[in-house]
């Protein structure tokens, strides 16, 4: 009788796979992006649908994919500054890098309470109930019209200024230039960001 590998070996090779292909989607750890292209995104920010965390006038805009894991490391980087120094983050979902991205990002924004859900995915990473990999929460069965609008409208702003890579992070600078960078910053360059935003 020929041996099937584990369900647990299937698992890590589907997260070693994913994993493969959001650090295909990015050009380095944390790269700076020209402050024209972050001028054009916050020209169109007001077309994104976003969830906030903290209560704070100055804000910090990130795109992200419930399934990336990239995105799931600047969460947990993020963690100690939620509700400190005045900064609010706004977490703009994509659907994107792998089929159940646009399920679990409309369950995020279909959810009463899209913060929790938000926090559910990325809390519970890598342990959703039906064992796929990626954010904890439960893809939507069904995406509203409303949620897919908003949806294709955050993937529209990320795609018409040629972003590249998740997460990526856009800001108005204290001195009133505007700033992204994608992928992860080291502890001394998020440092940096968070208290350049304006």
């Amino acid at each position: 009788m020929q041996n099937h590998p584990s369900i647990r070996s299937n698992r890590r090779l589907t997260l070693r796979a994913l994993a493969l292909l959001a650090l295909a989607a990015l050009p380095g750890p944390a790269v700076a992006q020209s402050a024209r292209q972050a001028e054009g995104v916050l020209a169109q920010i007001d077309k994104t649908t976003w969830i906030a965390e903290g209560q704070g006038k100055r804000a910090l805009y990130i795109f992200f994919d419930p399934n990336c894991p990239y995105c799931h490391k600047l969460y947990g980087m993020l963690r100690a500054d939620v509700g400190k120094d005045d900064l609010q983050f706004r977490w703009i979902p994509l659907g994107m890098l792998t089929p159940s991205s646009l399920s679990k990002a409309a369950a995020i924004l279909q959810a009463k309470d899209p913060l929790q859900a938000f926090h559910k995915n990325e809390n519970d990473y890598d342990f959703a109930a039906n064992g796929q990999p990626g954010g904890g929460i439960e893809p939507a069965t069904t995406i509203t019209p409303k949620v897919r609008q908003e949806l294709a409208s955050n993937l529209a702003v990320y795609n018409g200024n040629k972003l590249f890579g998740v997460p990526v992070m856009v800001w108005t600078k204290v001195d009133g230039r505007a700033a992204s960078l994608t992928g992860v910053p080291s502890a001394a360059e998020l440092s940096s960001v968070l208290r350049s935003v304006r």
